[in-house]
């Protein structure tokens, strides 16, 4: 047998995914006094380093040192909002005010929990199919001409503007939709809503297995209406206008989408339960 110690808690914690104002607001309202100590920390980090930075740059004026300067700033606004987030962990966890799946999170899970609950589970992260939709459908339409199929492109360009109006392509403020799996065939369907600002990591390492914290914003259960993808993506609700024109046009492309071998379908535009819409806290390895 090989001498093995396990560790008796998971003190190191990277993060790929913060909501750091979410995080800072809800540590307030548990302990304040460990806000105050976070934040004093990182103002005597900023008050001990900074000034000679300050007096080097005005008697040089150099761009190097002005660059070195913000990239200090960075790291610790970084370290201020992990440390954050670790105490806010530890104190819910200490409060027993998470709900913890500890392995599959199946429908019998999905029937203890209620909306506005706070959760920590663990599973791996996957991008939603709108994603690689539109990733693929865009380089379909810039290539096909030179593979012999430019009809087929020409018949997807129009399609490309209300494509761009759902996913949010090249708007800052747009989301990306994850959907996290705890085993390979997920049900409930569990999505989350990310503002790509709360991204700690390229999308590439975001996309691994990790431990999500989050709180239940939405349960749709197997009788409930179908929840337009959209409203997610926005970040809140859809006009009536969009709503339309998503129930319009995509029904249409999804044939035409398949034949370039996009894996999608309306379950993937309009969710039907059992699922669960989750606001993400925070997502480490």
């Amino acid at each position: 047998m090989v001498p093995f110690t396990p560790p008796k808690s998971t003190a190191f914690k990277q993060f790929v995914i913060l909501d750091h104002d979410g995080v800072m607001a809800a540590l307030s309202a548990l302990d304040g006094g460990q806000i105050d100590e976070i934040l004093m920390k990182s103002a005597d980090e900023h008050g001990g380093s900074m000034g000679a930075e300050i007096d080097v740059k005005v008697a040089k004026g150099r761009g190097k040192r002005n660059k070195t300067r913000r990239i200090e700033e960075e790291m610790r606004i970084t370290r201020t909002r992990h440390a954050a987030a670790a105490k806010l962990i530890e104190a819910l966890l200490e409060r027993e005010s998470v709900g913890v799946v500890d392995g599959e999170f199946d429908t019998e899970v999905m029937d203890q929990v209620s909306a506005g609950m706070v959760l920590q589970l663990r599973g791996e992260l996957h991008l939603h199919p709108l994603h690689k939709a539109d990733e693929m459908l865009r380089s379909f339409i810039e290539v096909a001409p030179k593979l012999g199929q430019g009809e087929t492109a020409k018949k997807l360009k129009p399609a490309l503007k209300v494509w761009e109006a759902i996913v949010g392509t090249g708007n800052p403020d747009s989301r990306l939709l994850i959907e996290p799996r705890t085993v390979e065939d997920q049900v409930p369907r569990l999505l989350l809503s990310v503002p790509k600002d709360h991204l700690q990591a390229p999308l590439d390492d975001v996309l691994s297995e990790v431990t999500i914290l989050a709180q239940v914003e939405r349960i749709i259960s197997a009788d409930n209406e179908s929840y337009q993808v959209i409203r997610m993506l926005k970040g809140g609700p859809a006009s009536s206008l969009e709503k339309e024109s998503v129930a319009g046009t995509v029904p249409e492309m999804l044939p035409a989408l398949r034949e370039i071998g996009v894996d999608i379908d309306m379950d993937d535009i309009f969710i039907e339960g059992p699922a669960l819409i989750l606001r993400v806290i925070c997502a480490y390895r």
